[in-house]
């Protein structure tokens, strides 16, 4: 048996790996022969064990505790041959890698008389900061999924910025390192997990504070006061990154759900990457990998995404649901980066056959040439087919054992 350009030494390494190893060896830039499967069910199991009208106990992407009762409740529909399963005996049943989110790694508190208050009635959910300049607020509606959505931004204008940099000046942040450490060891050699930052200054403008068009005029208006804005907000999100490089967490994600429907490749290139590698360069100099979230249409954005200094691209979905294919993609990473790619998810909902979905994957197996972590972009929805997923792991996992 040849052990293939990799030579003989490396050869054995690479067949002994488990999920957590193999991982990190693609972010090193190693380019091994076996491909990582790590689908994210999260949706669909939660969805799935959830009954109408409920909000949902975990975000996306997050670690499920073993004891968690929620894998005994009936919800919508469990199959029975998952019925009393936790997230991780349905990973190790298949041998599937997983990939977590830890978004309460850290406390937010307030201090000089800030305080943030959170009030939930029926399906409607109003958070509101109240200082001695004035308050803000922001409302949110429980959706179908049992998703909390705003309908509303923290800022109703610009002209509420004061307010805005007063809570800024008062918020604080400690970490949590206990709930890192948990999930990580509950992981263990399945996977690994990262730690998710919030969004950049401008990204928090666009998405939680103004939106697209208050934004618009903000920055045509008055280009200084964003440049005022951009620094305390800056400022303020540094703290945190600087907490995170204190963290026992290898990987720190930034979440800006970049979509050039937001983020014009000038937008993105003079206002988000200096945020980026700024931050980069402080997680790097920890030894820390950088990740971002991009599961939008991307084509415009993609000749920008060598300069942002990610080591990883997080939830990548190409056509038919968004605009690019998984070879652009592939071309426009950097040396040494690496990403999640996934098999289209609505593809999962649609009745596409399994074998359409297994070439799917060889498309990004073949485009990638050892950087892609294979998945389900960006997330299996609770009424996409599990079997069709489980098909495709064991369609990866007879690649893997024909080029071992």
């Amino acid at each position: 048996m040849s052990a293939g350009k990799y030579g003989l030494v490396h050869y054995e390494r690479i067949i002994h790996m488990n999920h957590r190893q193999l991982f990190f060896e693609i972010c090193a830039g190693k380019q091994p022969s076996q491909v990582p499967f790590v689908p994210d069910i999260t949706d669909w199991y939660l969805g799935q064990h959830r009954n109408i009208g409920e909000p949902l106990k975990y975000a996306p992407g997050v670690y499920i505790p073993d004891e968690d009762p929620i894998k005994y409740e009936k919800g919508i529909g469990i199959p029975d041959k998952f019925f009393g399963l936790s997230l991780m005996d349905i990973y190790k049943r298949y041998d599937w890698g997983i990939h977590c989110h830890i978004r309460d790694w850290y406390e937010e508190y307030y201090s000089d008389g800030v305080e943030y208050n959170e009030k939930v009635e029926s399906n409607t959910k109003i958070v509101t900061f109240t200082t001695d300049k004035g308050c803000l607020s922001r409302t949110y509606k429980l959706a179908a999924d049992g998703s909390w959505c705003s309908i509303n931004y923290l800022l109703d204008d610009a002209s509420q910025m004061e307010i805005l940099f007063e809570v800024l000046k008062h918020t604080h942040f400690r970490l949590k390192n206990d709930r890192i450490t948990s999930v990580i060891n509950n992981i263990g050699d399945r996977g690994q997990a990262d730690i998710v930052v919030n969004r950049s200054p401008f990204g928090k403008l666009l998405h939680e504070y103004l939106g697209f068009e208050n934004t618009t005029y903000f920055m045509f208006d008055n280009i200084d006061a964003y440049y005022e804005y951009e620094k305390v907000q800056t400022d303020k999100d540094l703290e945190l990154i600087e907490l995170a490089c204190k963290s026992s967490c290898s990987i720190v994600l930034i979440c800006d759900h970049a979509d050039s429907t937001l983020f014009s490749p000038e937008w993105y290139g003079k206002y988000c990457i200096p945020f980026y590698r700024a931050a980069g360069q402080m997680l790097r100099g920890a030894g820390k990998l950088i990740s971002t979230h991009v599961d939008g249409n991307l084509k415009s954005l993609l000749p920008l995404m060598k300069d942002t200094g990610f080591d990883i691209l997080d939830g990548c979905t190409p056509a038919p649901m968004f605009n690019y294919q998984p070879e652009e993609l592939a071309e426009s990473l950097g040396e040494n980066m690496a990403a999640f790619v996934g098999v289209p998810s609505a593809l999962f909902c649609d009745g596409t056959p399994s074998d359409e979905l297994c070439s799917y994957a060889d498309r990004i197996i073949k485009a990638f040439k050892g950087r892609a972590i294979v998945n389900v972009g960006d997330i299996l929805p609770v009424n996409g087919s599990i079997e069709n997923v489980i098909t495709l792991g064991e369609h990866i996992k007879s690649y893997n054992e024909k080029v071992r």
